[in-house]
Formats: structure tokens, sequence, C-alpha cells
């Protein structure tokens, strides 16, 4: 809330007309977005806008044009400290190299960047685009790996070594077949053709074996998101939202974090209770402690009463 009545402070002059508008761009981080704020950025004229999800990389300004700066001109100078000998940075000198590393990226210039770099201003469609992966590369590829008679016939004109770790199935089985093919025509043993025919089919074996639990892994992670998303109220209010300064995303994440906040006061009395309860507790174990340390105190006074009416005749 502080940083959204700095940028009102600051931009406000800007305006021609009390009734026009201004654009923020937000990401989708549901901690940045709160009904307090929502509702300021409606009674003041301010479009909150938020980027598509996983975009921050190419449509982001701080992530396209300062931050890797910063990072560059920070990891230079700590390695000055490193070549010294030095393997831990105290919190002093890593302020210090950040102050300097600060001065050196966030300037202007690479500000003025990194809104051009993403696209954004001056508006440029095609750039954004442009760092995007090509559709058709891909489907051209998928194509080639789901037809096993071309990846095979492909695969045994060329040496049987495999250049990729992990391998695809179908290019383990195809490097396979070209090694036992060529395997067969040399002049060894037949115990050793044997051994290796066994050790290739291990490796299909662990390879599909491999594949089918990275697919079940997949399907359980995918499981536990949709699960997490479903209980997370802000999640679910701007999923699919573009324009979120309306008075319906205000309405509802009020709602949602007046229910947060009722859930997190709920968790305090419980954690008070057991407090109480342990405390209790204690007091009636010290209580205890004392009447045990009673009861040996009055057994030893009488043991001592007892000792002192014997008389030992000599």
């Amino acid at each position: 809330m502080h940083w959204i009545h700095h940028f009102d402070t600051q931009t406000k002059s800007l305006l021609s007309s009390p009734d026009d508008y201004r654009l923020l761009l937000c990401d989708r981080h549901d901690s940045h977005i709160s009904a307090a704020l929502v509702g300021y950025t409606i009674q003041h004229h301010i479009v909150l806008v938020l980027l598509p999800p996983h975009s921050s990389h190419l449509l982001q300004p701080l992530d396209v044009g300062i931050f890797g700066p910063l990072k560059t001109a920070l990891a230079y100078r700590q390695t000055q400290l490193f070549r010294s000998g030095v393997r831990r940075i105290e919190k002093a000198e890593w302020v210090e190299d950040f102050i300097a590393a600060r001065e050196n990226a966030i300037n202007e210039k690479n500000v003025l960047s990194g809104w051009r770099g993403s696209g954004l201003f001056p508006e440029n469609l095609h750039r954004m685009l442009h760092q995007l992966p090509d559709d058709t590369i891909s489907a051209v590829s998928l194509h080639d790996i789901s037809t096993p008679s071309h990846t095979i016939s492909q695969d045994t004109s060329t040496p049987f070594f495999l250049s990729s770790s992990p391998p695809e199935p179908l290019t383990l089985r195809s490097k396979n077949q070209a090694f036992l093919g060529s395997l067969a025509s040399t002049n060894i043993e037949t115990e050793y053709k044997i051994h290796m025919r066994r050790l290739s089919g291990i490796a299909e074996r662990l390879q599909t074996e491999v594949t089918i639990l990275q697919k079940e892994l997949r399907e359980v992670k995918e499981i536990h998101a949709k699960r997490k998303e479903r209980a997370s109220g802000k999640r679910v209010i701007l999923k699919g939202k573009v324009v979120v300064s309306t008075e319906e995303v205000h309405n509802a994440l009020k709602e949602a974090e007046k229910a947060t906040a009722a859930k997190k006061a709920k968790k305090g009395t419980g954690r008070k209770r057991r407090k109480v309860i342990s405390e209790s507790e204690e007091e009636r174990s010290s209580l205890r402690d004392v009447d045990e340390r009673q009861d040996l105190d009055d057994l030893y006074n009488s043991e001592v009463e007892i000792l002192d009416c014997i008389s030992v005749a000599m």
C-alpha cells in the first residue's frame, strides 16, 4: 500500500485531466494483489492489468533489462573476494557490493532498455512474438517422434552411439537394434553376444519403467497442484483475469482475505488453548514434585526420630 500511494502521487501530476486513467502492469503473484490495493486503484482511476502466466522473463522490464546487469555487477564484485580466499561473505560486505552494483545496473539506460526489450514501450508486438518458440518446428519434431518406422529407419543409418542422456525410448530401441545388428557381424564369442543382447533388453525395460514412473509422478503433481489451487482463495479469484481493478474482483478478494484471517485466528486460539493446558499440566507436575519431596522429608524425619530412640547396649 505504501508503494501504490507513491505510484499515485508520482504519476497524478502527469495526467492532463483528473478523469484520465493510468495503466499499472503487475505480475500474477497473489501476494501482490489485495482487496485494499484493488479498492485503491478503483478509487484513483488506475487500471491494474496482470501479465500472462510464466511470461515475466519476456514481458517484465525488471527481468528483461535490470536483474541481469545487476546480478552480473554483483557477481563481479564478489568474485574479487573469492579470489582472495574468502569463502563466506559477511552481511556488511554484501550490502556494500550491492550498493555499488546497484549504481552500475539500475540506471536510466537499463530501465528504458527493459521497457523496449519487452516490447511494452514503445509497443512492439513483433518483438514479443519473436521470442516465443516456433510451433511449426515443435509440431514437426513431435511428428518425427510419434512415427516409429521413420525414426528407426533414420537411426539405423547413423552410428548407434547415444547423443542424449537420458535417451527417448524409441531412440534407445533403434540404437540397440543397430548395435545388435552390428554385433552379429563381428567375430566375437557367442556368450558375449548373448550378454550384450540381455543388457540391451534390460536397458530398454528400465527406460520403459522410468518413463511410466515419470508419467505417474506428473499426474500426482498435477492433482496436488489442482488441490492447492482450489484451496487458495486468491489464486482462484485471479485465475483467468487480466484487468483486476473491478468491483467484482475487489469484493471477492475482501471475502477471501476475511476467510483467511478467520482461519488464522482459529489456529491462534488453538495454540493458546494448548499453551494454557500445558501450563496447567506443568503446574500440576510441579505440585506433585513438591508433594513427593514433602513425603520424602517426612519419611526421613521419622526415621531419624526412631533412630534417636534406639540405645545400644555395650
